[in-house]
């Protein structure tokens, strides 16, 4: 009987140790786990279907613009396409992280105007898609999944927005979100390599790694 209660006692030191270990230490940091993102049917600036599913398996910056959004949205593209250009060079762009921008203007957006807007920015469909779509789905994403509220465009393109760039995990899973002028680079790749090594770990390191959302062991 005393053995039983020594045994179980010093579980229960071990555990309670563990615990004040990870609340001090934290030794492990990861992003908080959000929402799932939302279901969609949209189409891109190449004019193809493209589903939330065709997402899985590759981080994704999302961001939110319009062909005419000019000033309002240049720094955060000028932000996107700077972590866009270090990961081409380190070899992880459209591998392992992909950019998704929706339009928040989908009716006057068709497929060639974003195909448009792509040329100029230099970046190729692979790993950045333009998407527009039906502005019942598009609201029903952006204000119903993300709860980022936004205006319909006056005749000149103006519209106000609750402007975010969101980072999804490869399993759809809304991991962060940076503010109106995009991702700082630190901060973003950062960001990426806190999921792709909570990803790939295994065995023991699960454990390790829910433990940590458990703790909220997050990045300061």
């Amino acid at each position: 009987m005393r053995l039983g209660i020594a045994l179980i006692s010093t579980v229960l030191v071990g555990l309670l140790t563990t615990m004040l270990w990870f609340v001090i230490a934290r030794p492990v940091k990861v992003l908080p786990r959000g929402e799932q993102f939302p279901p969609f049917a949209l189409t891109d600036q190449r004019g193809s279907r493209l589903l939330d599913s065709d997402l899985r398996g590759r981080m994704v910056f999302v961001s939110l613009m319009h062909r005419r959004c000019g000033e309002e949205c240049a720094e955060q593209t000028r932000r996107l396409l700077e972590l866009r250009k270090v990961l081409q060079s380190s070899g992880r762009l459209g591998s392992e992280v992909i950019f998704l921008t929706i339009t928040l203007d989908p009716v006057h957006d068709t497929p060639a105007d974003l195909s448009a807007l792509a040329g100029e920015l230099g970046v190729d469909p692979q790993s950045w898609r333009f998407v527009t779509g039906d502005p019942r789905e598009i609201k029903m994403i952006v204000g119903g999944g993300l709860g980022v509220y936004y205006t319909e465009p006056d005749e000149n393109g103006k519209l106000y927005a609750e402007r975010r760039t969101f980072l999804i995990d490869p399993s759809g899973v809304i991991r962060t979100s940076y503010p109106a002028e995009g991702p700082p680079l630190e901060i973003a790749l950062r960001d990426i390599d806190l999921i792709a090594r909570e990803m790939s770990s295994q065995g023991a390191m699960r454990f390790v790694y829910e433990a940590s959302h458990l703790f909220v062991c997050y990045p300061e």
